[in-house]
């Protein structure tokens, strides 16, 4: 019993550590997946180093951005969001 009650102020700081950091992130995750399946040509994005585009092309892991000065070719993985 004696045993018991030392770890659990432990597992208390885990499941707090749990609840604030593992779950907001897993949620953040799967809304940035959704808007990745759901990006269609035509959408203006923003990339997660600040550059506004139009997609105009999408490949199974790569966008092609049109811009003002030319187009640029990334990675889906790196957009941030639509606009």
């Amino acid at each position: 019993m004696n045993e018991l009650i030392s770890v659990l102020p432990l597992v208390i700081v885990l499941v707090v550590f749990y609840t604030i950091l593992w779950v907001p992130q897993r949620r953040r995750n799967k809304k940035h997946i959704q808007m990745l399946k759901d990006l269609k040509i035509g959408n203006n994005v923003t990339t997660d180093s600040g550059i506004h585009g139009r997609v105009v092309s999408l490949d199974e892991d790569t966008v092609t951005l049109v811009l003002k000065k030319g187009e640029l070719v990334i990675s889906k993985a790196k957009i941030d969001g639509l606009k």
